[in-house]
């Protein structure tokens, strides 16, 4: 993730690095990534970066961040909005998450960040990027109404929360690993999530 140092530039500057970073990945697989172009772009010098970014695990992290921060906002919203409606929060999120998926950067940009497996072994390798992921998602379960579910413990509640995670990223990686589109991932997830609906949604 970015120093303290990146965030106290100005927000155009630090704009211009990201997109030169964009630029660089959206041309390059993750073990040619290289700082030359984006420095040249930027006009900064190498140790400047590096005052920026430690390395390149540090920048593909923190992409992968912004991601998932967008996704976790709308979930956050989501939920206010329908009432803690577990399954209609999911619905509502996964349609977004989908839509920036297909359409957020270049295609190019989006294929050499999430279609790289040196990517998930960084992921594995970080304790700390999951353990901020899972209790942003346990602050989510908090808000759900479980009033709404046929649930007998929050445990339980976090159970049904990974399968439609699980299930959720398994969909929505076709659309890097098979050009799927915005309507076919939708096709493939959502009547997986309306079954798990009947299963555990509390009938009206």
């Amino acid at each position: 993730m970015p120093s303290e140092t990146f965030f106290r530039l100005p927000q155009s500057k630090q704009e211009r690095i990201v997109e030169a970073i964009k630029n660089e990945i959206s041309q390059s697989a993750f073990d040619s990534f290289s700082i030359g172009p984006i420095i040249r772009q930027c006009g900064i010098s190498r140790g400047s970066f590096y005052q920026y970014f430690q390395n390149k695990e540090d920048i593909y992290l923190y992409l992968i961040s912004d991601y998932q921060s967008h996704i976790l906002e709308h979930g956050r919203e989501s939920i206010r909005k329908n009432g803690g409606n577990f399954f209609a929060t999911f619905d509502d999120t996964f349609r977004f998450a989908v839509r920036m998926l297909c359409y957020k950067d270049s295609k190019a940009f989006r294929h050499n960040l999430f279609c790289n497996t040196r990517l998930y072994e960084m992921l594995w390798r970080r304790d700390k990027f999951f353990k901020e992921d899972r209790e942003k998602l346990e602050r989510l379960n908090e808000v759900i109404n479980t009033d709404l579910l046929r649930v007998d413990s929050i445990e339980e509640l976090g159970v049904l929360m990974d399968i439609c995670l699980v299930t959720a990223m398994k969909d929505a990686a076709g659309i890097f690993m098979a050009d799927d589109s915005e309507q076919t991932v939708l096709s493939h997830f959502l009547p997986k999530l309306e079954l798990l609906k009947k299963k555990y949604q509390k009938a009206a």
